[in-house]
């Protein structure tokens, strides 16, 4: 009886050592894929990090480029006002003009080429009156 409590109790020891190896691999087995796993969490962090810093320049770059073209296109349609501006103010000021002298001509006002014209033949006149009077002194003299 003896021998059987001893080698009982051996198998036992044996039992309980591979229980507890088993329960030790099985813990530095975990504790090694919670270092594996800690280190690819790192590395995916950086990298990570990494990534989404070329995501930030790459968005920047696009965000710039769109900016352009934004402000070229706007630039463009501000040089189309400015040129409709000054196409409609010519067509706006040539209409006013037109309404104005038709205006005028109805009522007989005379325009302003219409006195410069007269301006210019009364000179004329005063000019040949001027030179009659000289003449008829010059001859009431003689």
């Amino acid at each position: 009886m003896a021998e059987q409590t001893q080698e009982l109790q051996e198998n036992g020891e044996n039992i309980v050592n591979r229980v507890f190896g088993v329960a030790h691999k099985t813990l530095i087995v975990g504790l090694g894929a919670v270092g594996m796993a800690q280190d690819g969490l790192k590395k995916s962090w950086e990298g990570g990090n990494e990534f989404a810093g070329k995501l930030v320049e790459r968005g920047e770059t696009i965000s710039k480029e769109r900016r352009q073209q934004i402000d070229n296109r706007v630039e463009k349609r501000q040089e189309q006002v400015k040129d409709l501006r000054s196409d409609l103010n010519q067509k706006v000021g040539d209409s006013y003009n037109q309404a104005t002298n038709a205006a005028l001509n109805r009522m007989n006002v005379p325009s302003r080429t219409d006195i410069q014209d007269l301006s210019k033949q009364i000179n004329a006149l005063n000019r040949k009156v001027d030179k009659v009077r000289k003449e008829q002194q010059e001859r009431a003299v003689a």
